[in-house]
């Protein structure tokens, strides 16, 4: 589960160039040699980290980007466009849900 309110890295709790891994979820600061995005790729080979500031997503270690429509719908979620149709009918009807837990 991707949660982009929290964009502090996991490590150095800096807000600055903040890259959320997309396999486990977590915060990491940068995405150059020796920074933790970089550390994490390698050592959990976690491989895809989007960008929280410009929503590019990119592959570490090798450091380049990724551009594919699947994942079209983690960028829509990290920048959500609400139209104002959109939020009154939200405001207006009953939208039933169920959480990932059932």
């Amino acid at each position: 589960m991707l949660d982009f309110d929290n964009n502090v890295c996991c490590v150095t709790l800096s807000p600055i160039n903040i890259y959320v891994c997309l396999i486990c979820g977590k915060a990491y600061q940068g995405r150059g040699e020796s920074t933790p995005a970089y550390l994490h790729s390698l050592e959990d080979l976690h491989q895809l980290f989007i960008n929280t500031t410009t929503g590019t997503i990119h592959c570490l270690p090798d450091d380049y980007e990724v551009e594919d429509n699947s994942l079209m719908d983690i960028k829509y979620n990290l920048f959500p466009i609400y139209t104002n149709e959109y939020t009154q009918k939200i405001d207006k009807e009953m939208i039933e849900a169920r959480s990932l837990e059932g």
